[in-house]
Protein backbone atom coordinates (compact mmCIF):
# COMPACT_ATOMS: atom_id res chain seq x y z
CA UNK A 1 0.00 0.00 0.00
CA UNK A 2 1.32 3.58 -0.98
CA UNK A 3 1.42 5.92 1.90
CA UNK A 4 1.71 9.68 1.30
CA UNK A 5 2.13 11.58 4.76
CA UNK A 6 1.15 15.07 4.40
CA UNK A 7 -0.05 16.78 7.63
CA UNK A 8 0.29 21.00 7.97
CA UNK A 9 2.07 21.97 11.28
CA UNK A 10 0.12 20.86 14.73
CA UNK A 11 0.14 24.68 16.03
CA UNK A 12 1.52 24.56 19.36
CA UNK A 13 3.37 21.19 19.62
CA UNK A 14 4.67 20.16 15.96
CA UNK A 15 6.22 21.40 12.83
CA UNK A 16 4.64 19.49 9.59
CA UNK A 17 8.08 17.53 9.45
CA UNK A 18 8.08 16.40 12.83
CA UNK A 19 3.88 15.30 12.56
CA UNK A 20 4.99 13.13 9.48
CA UNK A 21 7.93 11.70 11.37
CA UNK A 22 5.61 10.41 14.14
CA UNK A 23 2.51 9.17 11.81
CA UNK A 24 5.06 7.37 9.91
CA UNK A 25 6.16 5.94 13.11
CA UNK A 26 2.47 4.71 14.20
CA UNK A 27 1.55 3.59 11.07
CA UNK A 28 4.81 0.84 11.46
CA UNK A 29 3.82 -0.27 14.21
CA UNK A 30 0.49 -1.80 12.60
CA UNK A 31 2.33 -2.71 9.62
CA UNK A 32 6.28 -2.96 8.95
CA UNK A 33 5.46 -3.33 4.98
CA UNK A 34 3.93 -0.36 4.53
CA UNK A 35 5.46 1.86 1.58
CA UNK A 36 5.47 5.20 3.11
CA UNK A 37 6.20 9.04 1.75
CA UNK A 38 6.67 11.56 3.97
CA UNK A 39 5.88 14.80 2.22
CA UNK A 40 5.51 17.32 4.80
CA UNK A 41 3.03 20.17 3.61
CA UNK A 42 1.96 24.20 5.07
CA UNK A 43 -0.05 26.61 3.52
CA UNK A 44 1.87 29.83 4.40
CA UNK A 45 1.60 29.71 7.69
CA UNK A 46 3.56 28.81 10.80
CA UNK A 47 5.54 26.28 9.97
CA UNK A 48 5.84 27.23 6.38
CA UNK A 49 9.51 27.72 6.79
CA UNK A 50 9.97 24.00 8.26
CA UNK A 51 9.03 23.08 4.33
CA UNK A 52 11.29 24.54 2.82
CA UNK A 53 14.25 23.58 4.67
CA UNK A 54 12.84 20.38 4.58
CA UNK A 55 12.75 20.57 0.40
CA UNK A 56 15.87 22.51 -0.59
CA UNK A 57 19.24 23.04 0.13
CA UNK A 58 19.29 26.33 2.35
CA UNK A 59 21.02 28.93 4.30
CA UNK A 60 19.55 30.00 7.59
CA UNK A 61 20.20 33.80 8.06
CA UNK A 62 19.59 35.08 11.67
CA UNK A 63 18.65 38.96 12.60
CA UNK A 64 17.46 41.11 15.27
CA UNK A 65 13.98 42.61 14.25
CA UNK A 66 11.15 44.16 16.19
CA UNK A 67 8.41 42.38 16.96
CA UNK A 68 4.76 43.40 16.69
CA UNK A 69 5.39 45.39 19.58
CA UNK A 70 8.17 47.16 19.13
CA UNK A 71 10.61 44.68 20.91
CA UNK A 72 13.60 43.68 19.67
CA UNK A 73 13.76 39.83 19.28
CA UNK A 74 16.26 36.98 16.86
CA UNK A 75 14.25 35.78 14.08
CA UNK A 76 15.40 33.91 10.85
CA UNK A 77 14.51 33.61 7.26
CA UNK A 78 16.12 31.35 4.55
CA UNK A 79 17.79 31.43 1.64
CA UNK A 80 17.83 28.51 -1.51
CA UNK A 81 18.61 28.24 -5.22
CA UNK A 82 22.21 29.60 -4.40
CA UNK A 83 21.28 32.73 -2.40
CA UNK A 84 18.90 33.90 -4.85
CA UNK A 85 15.64 33.55 -4.00
CA UNK A 86 15.07 34.43 0.02
CA UNK A 87 12.22 32.49 2.13
CA UNK A 88 10.94 34.50 4.78
CA UNK A 89 8.35 33.66 7.21
CA UNK A 90 5.35 36.82 8.49
CA UNK A 91 5.07 34.47 11.98
CA UNK A 92 8.57 34.63 12.27
CA UNK A 93 8.89 38.52 13.37
CA UNK A 94 5.21 39.97 13.57
CA UNK A 95 3.29 36.35 14.39
CA UNK A 96 0.54 36.29 16.93
CA UNK A 97 3.00 33.45 18.84
CA UNK A 98 5.11 36.54 19.42
CA UNK A 99 2.34 38.32 21.55
CA UNK A 100 1.09 37.29 24.83
CA UNK A 101 -2.63 37.42 25.72
CA UNK A 102 -2.69 40.34 27.81
CA UNK A 103 -0.27 41.83 24.67
CA UNK A 104 -2.97 41.72 21.91
CA UNK A 105 -4.13 45.55 20.54
CA UNK A 106 -3.86 45.31 16.96
CA UNK A 107 -3.66 49.71 17.77
CA UNK A 108 -0.74 48.88 18.72
CA UNK A 109 0.91 46.30 16.72
CA UNK A 110 2.91 46.66 13.36
CA UNK A 111 4.66 44.28 10.86
CA UNK A 112 7.59 46.36 11.10
CA UNK A 113 10.11 43.28 11.86
CA UNK A 114 8.75 41.27 8.60
CA UNK A 115 10.01 44.69 6.52
CA UNK A 116 13.35 44.48 8.70
CA UNK A 117 13.84 40.71 7.57
CA UNK A 118 12.74 41.65 3.94
CA UNK A 119 14.82 44.85 3.71
CA UNK A 120 18.34 42.13 5.11
CA UNK A 121 17.24 39.86 2.36
CA UNK A 122 17.29 42.57 -0.20
CA UNK A 123 20.49 44.03 0.76
CA UNK A 124 22.04 40.35 0.43
CA UNK A 125 21.38 40.78 -3.08
CA UNK A 126 18.58 38.35 -3.81
CA UNK A 127 16.54 38.47 -6.61
CA UNK A 128 13.53 36.76 -5.15
CA UNK A 129 11.73 36.86 -2.29
CA UNK A 130 9.00 34.19 -0.74
CA UNK A 131 7.12 36.10 1.61
CA UNK A 132 4.40 33.37 3.76
CA UNK A 133 1.44 35.62 4.88
CA UNK A 134 -0.17 33.46 7.65
CA UNK A 135 -0.56 33.54 11.33
CA UNK A 136 -0.20 37.49 11.66
CA UNK A 137 -0.97 39.27 14.62
CA UNK A 138 -1.62 42.58 13.24
CA UNK A 139 -4.30 44.11 11.45
CA UNK A 140 -1.84 47.12 9.67
CA UNK A 141 -2.26 46.18 5.53
CA UNK A 142 1.27 45.27 5.82
CA UNK A 143 1.98 49.22 6.77
CA UNK A 144 4.46 48.19 8.84
CA UNK A 145 6.51 46.23 6.47
CA UNK A 146 6.21 49.18 4.15
CA UNK A 147 7.35 51.48 6.48
CA UNK A 148 10.76 49.46 7.21
CA UNK A 149 10.80 49.58 3.55
CA UNK A 150 11.13 53.71 3.17
CA UNK A 151 6.93 53.96 2.89
CA UNK A 152 6.57 56.90 5.14
CA UNK A 153 2.64 57.52 6.52
CA UNK A 154 1.63 60.78 7.18
CA UNK A 155 -0.84 62.08 9.14
CA UNK A 156 -3.70 64.51 9.59
CA UNK A 157 -0.92 67.09 10.82
CA UNK A 158 1.30 65.97 8.24
CA UNK A 159 3.46 64.43 10.46
CA UNK A 160 5.18 61.24 10.10
CA UNK A 161 3.69 58.12 11.98
CA UNK A 162 6.69 56.70 13.68
CA UNK A 163 5.18 53.74 15.68
CA UNK A 164 2.32 51.89 16.61
CA UNK A 165 -0.76 51.10 13.88
CA UNK A 166 0.50 52.80 10.37
CA UNK A 167 -2.45 53.04 9.51
CA UNK A 168 -4.48 54.78 11.94
CA UNK A 169 -4.63 58.56 11.43
CA UNK A 170 -3.31 58.07 8.34
CA UNK A 171 -3.73 61.64 5.79
CA UNK A 172 -1.48 60.37 2.96
CA UNK A 173 1.29 57.88 1.79
CA UNK A 174 4.74 59.11 1.16
CA UNK A 175 6.74 56.92 -1.72
CA UNK A 176 10.30 59.00 -2.43
CA UNK A 177 12.30 56.86 -0.29
CA UNK A 178 10.60 53.56 -1.34
CA UNK A 179 13.77 50.81 -1.63
CA UNK A 180 11.61 49.63 -4.30
CA UNK A 181 12.39 52.38 -6.42
CA UNK A 182 15.99 51.54 -7.06
CA UNK A 183 16.17 47.38 -6.48
CA UNK A 184 14.66 45.08 -8.92
CA UNK A 185 13.13 41.98 -6.58
CA UNK A 186 10.11 39.98 -7.66
CA UNK A 187 8.16 39.01 -4.90
CA UNK A 188 5.57 35.88 -4.16
CA UNK A 189 2.76 36.03 -1.72
CA UNK A 190 1.78 32.67 -0.12
CA UNK A 191 -1.64 32.94 1.45
CA UNK A 192 -2.81 30.92 3.91
CA UNK A 193 -6.68 31.56 3.80
CA UNK A 194 -8.36 32.62 0.96
CA UNK A 195 -10.81 35.95 2.32
CA UNK A 196 -11.27 39.02 0.62
CA UNK A 197 -9.89 42.62 2.64
CA UNK A 198 -13.10 43.99 4.24
CA UNK A 199 -16.90 42.81 4.58
CA UNK A 200 -18.70 40.15 6.51
CA UNK A 201 -16.29 37.79 5.51
CA UNK A 202 -12.92 39.96 5.04
CA UNK A 203 -9.83 39.99 7.69
CA UNK A 204 -11.50 42.18 10.79
CA UNK A 205 -14.48 40.30 10.90
CA UNK A 206 -13.20 36.46 10.47
CA UNK A 207 -10.09 37.17 12.42
CA UNK A 208 -10.16 40.24 14.43
CA UNK A 209 -11.22 38.76 17.43
CA UNK A 210 -8.64 36.38 17.60
CA UNK A 211 -6.06 39.00 17.40
CA UNK A 212 -7.50 40.34 20.26
CA UNK A 213 -9.94 43.31 18.48
CA UNK A 214 -12.82 44.47 20.27
CA UNK A 215 -15.69 43.50 18.39
CA UNK A 216 -17.09 47.34 18.56
CA UNK A 217 -13.94 48.47 16.96
CA UNK A 218 -14.66 46.23 14.20
CA UNK A 219 -15.96 48.86 12.12
CA UNK A 220 -12.97 51.34 13.00
CA UNK A 221 -10.77 48.91 11.70
CA UNK A 222 -12.54 48.27 8.49
CA UNK A 223 -12.52 52.07 7.87
CA UNK A 224 -8.96 52.59 8.67
CA UNK A 225 -8.56 49.42 6.00
CA UNK A 226 -10.68 50.86 3.39
CA UNK A 227 -8.55 54.88 4.06
CA UNK A 228 -5.42 52.72 3.13
CA UNK A 229 -7.20 51.33 0.00
CA UNK A 230 -8.46 54.56 -1.29
CA UNK A 231 -5.04 56.32 -0.93
CA UNK A 232 -3.20 53.39 -2.38
CA UNK A 233 -5.38 53.43 -5.24
CA UNK A 234 -4.81 56.97 -6.10
CA UNK A 235 -1.11 56.47 -6.57
CA UNK A 236 -1.24 52.97 -8.01
CA UNK A 237 -4.24 53.51 -9.94
CA UNK A 238 -5.33 50.05 -8.36
CA UNK A 239 -8.32 48.84 -7.12
CA UNK A 240 -7.18 46.84 -3.62
CA UNK A 241 -10.65 46.33 -2.32
CA UNK A 242 -11.27 43.55 -4.94
CA UNK A 243 -7.86 42.01 -4.87
CA UNK A 244 -9.11 38.23 -4.38
CA UNK A 245 -6.91 36.51 -1.30
CA UNK A 246 -6.40 39.95 -0.03
CA UNK A 247 -7.36 40.02 3.71
CA UNK A 248 -4.33 37.35 4.79
CA UNK A 249 -2.02 38.58 7.51
CA UNK A 250 -4.45 41.92 8.15
CA UNK A 251 -5.11 42.75 4.76
CA UNK A 252 -0.72 42.78 4.17
CA UNK A 253 -1.55 40.53 1.14
CA UNK A 254 -3.71 42.91 -0.66
CA UNK A 255 -1.61 46.04 -0.14
CA UNK A 256 1.66 44.42 -0.53
CA UNK A 257 0.33 42.82 -4.09
CA UNK A 258 -0.03 45.99 -5.50
CA UNK A 259 2.88 47.93 -4.07
CA UNK A 260 5.43 45.04 -4.79
CA UNK A 261 3.87 44.22 -7.91
CA UNK A 262 3.10 40.75 -7.16
CA UNK A 263 0.73 38.00 -7.21
CA UNK A 264 -1.17 36.27 -4.55
CA UNK A 265 -1.21 32.47 -4.18
CA UNK A 266 -2.32 29.32 -1.99
CA UNK A 267 0.43 28.16 0.34
CA UNK A 268 -0.83 25.09 0.19
CA UNK A 269 -1.13 25.05 -3.90
CA UNK A 270 2.12 26.59 -4.27
CA UNK A 271 4.11 24.33 -2.27
CA UNK A 272 2.18 21.12 -3.63
CA UNK A 273 3.05 22.51 -7.25
CA UNK A 274 6.64 23.39 -6.12
CA UNK A 275 7.61 19.82 -5.11
CA UNK A 276 5.84 18.32 -7.72
CA UNK A 277 3.56 16.01 -5.76
CA UNK A 278 1.27 14.71 -8.20
CA UNK A 279 4.74 12.50 -9.53
CA UNK A 280 4.30 10.97 -5.95
CA UNK A 281 0.79 9.40 -6.37
CA UNK A 282 0.05 6.17 -7.60
CA UNK A 283 -3.31 4.05 -8.54
CA UNK A 284 -3.66 2.88 -5.02
CA UNK A 285 -2.38 5.92 -3.08
CA UNK A 286 -4.03 6.69 0.61
CA UNK A 287 -2.77 10.12 1.90
CA UNK A 288 -2.83 11.11 5.49
CA UNK A 289 -3.05 14.94 6.29
CA UNK A 290 -3.89 16.46 9.36
CA UNK A 291 -3.38 19.67 11.83
CA UNK A 292 -3.55 20.80 14.87
CA UNK A 293 -7.34 21.70 15.19
CA UNK A 294 -9.34 21.27 11.91
CA UNK A 295 -12.70 23.71 12.22
CA UNK A 296 -14.12 26.14 10.35
CA UNK A 297 -11.47 28.38 9.64
CA UNK A 298 -9.85 25.03 8.12
CA UNK A 299 -12.16 25.85 5.12
CA UNK A 300 -10.70 29.10 4.07
CA UNK A 301 -7.94 27.45 2.53
CA UNK A 302 -5.69 25.98 5.63
CA UNK A 303 -3.41 23.34 4.19
CA UNK A 304 -5.82 20.01 4.70
CA UNK A 305 -8.40 21.45 2.68
CA UNK A 306 -6.47 23.09 -0.19
CA UNK A 307 -4.81 19.73 -0.29
CA UNK A 308 -8.14 17.79 -0.86
CA UNK A 309 -9.25 20.39 -3.14
CA UNK A 310 -5.90 19.98 -5.33
CA UNK A 311 -6.50 16.17 -4.92
CA UNK A 312 -10.17 16.66 -5.81
CA UNK A 313 -9.39 14.91 -9.54
CA UNK A 314 -7.34 11.89 -8.35
CA UNK A 315 -9.85 9.59 -6.98
CA UNK A 316 -7.34 9.59 -3.93
CA UNK A 317 -8.73 7.70 -0.22
CA UNK A 318 -8.03 11.44 2.03
CA UNK A 319 -7.59 10.53 5.40
CA UNK A 320 -7.57 13.72 8.15
CA UNK A 321 -5.22 12.84 11.60
CA UNK A 322 -5.78 16.42 13.86
CA UNK A 323 -5.22 16.82 17.23
CA UNK A 324 -8.56 18.33 17.41
CA UNK A 325 -11.79 18.68 15.62
CA UNK A 326 -14.59 20.61 15.69
CA UNK A 327 -17.62 18.70 15.40
CA UNK A 328 -19.60 21.68 15.30
CA UNK A 329 -19.31 21.76 11.66
CA UNK A 330 -18.11 17.64 11.16
CA UNK A 331 -20.17 17.76 8.04
CA UNK A 332 -19.04 20.31 6.15
CA UNK A 333 -15.49 19.14 6.54
CA UNK A 334 -16.96 15.56 5.70
CA UNK A 335 -17.09 17.10 2.25
CA UNK A 336 -13.30 17.53 2.08
CA UNK A 337 -12.16 14.44 3.51
CA UNK A 338 -12.98 10.62 3.53
CA UNK A 339 -12.29 9.83 6.82
CA UNK A 340 -11.32 12.31 10.13
CA UNK A 341 -10.23 11.10 13.05
CA UNK A 342 -9.34 13.22 16.41
CA UNK A 343 -6.07 11.61 18.51
CA UNK A 344 -7.43 13.50 21.60
CA UNK A 345 -11.21 13.57 22.55
CA UNK A 346 -10.19 15.68 25.79
CA UNK A 347 -11.84 18.89 26.70
CA UNK A 348 -8.67 19.58 28.73
CA UNK A 349 -6.63 21.52 26.15
CA UNK A 350 -3.34 21.08 28.40
CA UNK A 351 -3.96 17.66 28.27
CA UNK A 352 -4.16 16.93 24.86
CA UNK A 353 -0.87 19.70 24.63
CA UNK A 354 0.82 17.47 27.18
CA UNK A 355 0.72 14.10 25.51
CA UNK A 356 0.61 15.02 21.88
CA UNK A 357 3.43 12.52 20.43
CA UNK A 358 1.85 9.80 22.45
CA UNK A 359 -1.95 10.54 21.16
CA UNK A 360 -0.80 11.36 17.65
CA UNK A 361 1.17 8.14 17.53
CA UNK A 362 -1.35 5.55 18.98
CA UNK A 363 -4.06 7.18 16.17
CA UNK A 364 -1.73 7.03 13.08
CA UNK A 365 -1.92 3.14 14.38
CA UNK A 366 -5.26 2.92 14.68
CA UNK A 367 -5.44 4.17 11.21
CA UNK A 368 -2.83 1.73 9.77
CA UNK A 369 -4.85 -1.18 11.47
CA UNK A 370 -8.11 0.64 9.38
CA UNK A 371 -6.03 1.09 5.91
CA UNK A 372 -5.30 -2.94 6.68
CA UNK A 373 -9.26 -3.77 6.68
CA UNK A 374 -9.57 -1.78 4.08
CA UNK A 375 -7.24 -3.36 1.61
CA UNK A 376 -8.99 -6.70 2.73
CA UNK A 377 -12.10 -5.74 2.06
CA UNK A 378 -11.27 -3.87 -1.28
CA UNK A 379 -9.04 -7.19 -2.09
CA UNK A 380 -12.08 -9.61 -0.93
Amino acid sequence: MNILISPNSFKGTFSSVEASNIIAEGLILANPDFNITKLPIADGGDGTLDVFKFYNESQVIMEKVKNPLGNVINSEYLLIDNGNTAVIEFASSSGLKLVHKNEKNVELLNSFGTGELILSAINKGVKKIILTLGGSATIDGGAGILKALGVNFIDNDNNQILDGNYIINLKKIDLKNFILNKFDVDFVLLSDVNIPLLGKNGCVEIFGKQKGLEREKNKNFENYLYNFAQLTDIIFKSDVKRIVGGGAAGGAAAFLKIFFKSQIYLGTNYILNFIKYFNFLKKDSVVITGEGFLDEQSIYGKAPVSLSNYLKDKNIFLIAACGKVDFDVIDKLLKYFDLILPACESTDISFCTKNSKKLLKELSTEIGNILMLRSSILNS
